[in-house]
């Protein structure tokens, strides 16, 4: 049992190794394009980590879906980069800011992200994007805009595979998408990394977990993390 286990871990590692997924990198917390004035931009990721995967992942013309575009720190980077950004985002005012200063604002759609076949965009080459979290003793669910008849975790979750399985849609045969998570520790903890690979892997096959030390500091609600994960998926 434990020789077949071996083997198993040692075939694993070369197949992450072949398709230069890396287990553990290190990225300064900083960011370029800041959020505007008064805005909650706790959730904003910094550019850093949009950078190090389209430099790593991506070409030039290629088109960068987020479908919780946020501030627009996907579409910043990827228009800085010379890719063609794409995106969704169902918040009014991030909406709005995001789209004012892209040149490719046409592309960015105010919506929900599980109706993403219905923004006719072309098929995407890769997708980069952090969800917006909830944790487990909560019941305002982000995904629905705290609609009080879509409460609870667990909605939150069987969304979170409805817009996942929309994504796969809209994404190129073995494109890649990449979902930054960080887990929660509330009055409860929250493991969000692992339900977001539950969820998401239903409609995307998984192919890695790489672990990013910030280097700067990052702070939500006066917590710091350290560490954020990001899980690693392709459309098959």
């Amino acid at each position: 049992m434990r020789l077949a286990r071996a083997r198993f871990i040692h075939v694993l590692k070369g197949t992450l190794a072949n398709m230069n997924y890396p287990t553990y990198i290190e990225l300064p917390f900083t960011a370029e394009h800041n959020a505007p004035m008064g805005a909650d931009n706790c959730d904003q990721y910094p550019e850093s980590l949009v950078r190090y995967f389209l430099e790593n992942y991506t070409k030039e013309d290629d088109c960068v879906f987020d479908p919780f575009l946020g501030f627009g720190t996907t579409a910043f980077v990827a228009e800085d980069m010379a890719r063609t950004p794409y995106g969704v985002e169902a918040d009014g005012e991030r909406f709005e800011w995001a789209a004012g200063q892209l040149e490719n604002w046409q592309n960015i759609k105010h919506g929900d992200a599980a109706d993403i076949g219905a923004y006719d965009f072309p098929a995407m080459d890769f997708c980069i994007t952090s969800p917006p979290y909830m944790l487990c003793e909560d019941t305002w669910n982000p995904l629905y805009g705290g609609d009080p008849d879509y409460e609870g975790y667990n909605v939150y979750l069987a969304r979170m595979a409805v817009i996942f399985k929309a994504i796969a849609k809209v994404m190129k045969k073995d494109a890649v998408v990449i979902v930054q998570a960080d887990n929660i520790q509330g009055q409860h903890y929250t493991p969000l990394v692992h339900d977001f690979y539950q969820q998401i892997s239903k409609s995307l096959t998984p192919q890695a977990e790489i672990i990013v030390r910030w280097t700067g500091k990052k702070s939500i609600d006066h917590r710091d993390y350290e560490l954020t994960h990001c899980l690693v998926f392709k459309k098959s």
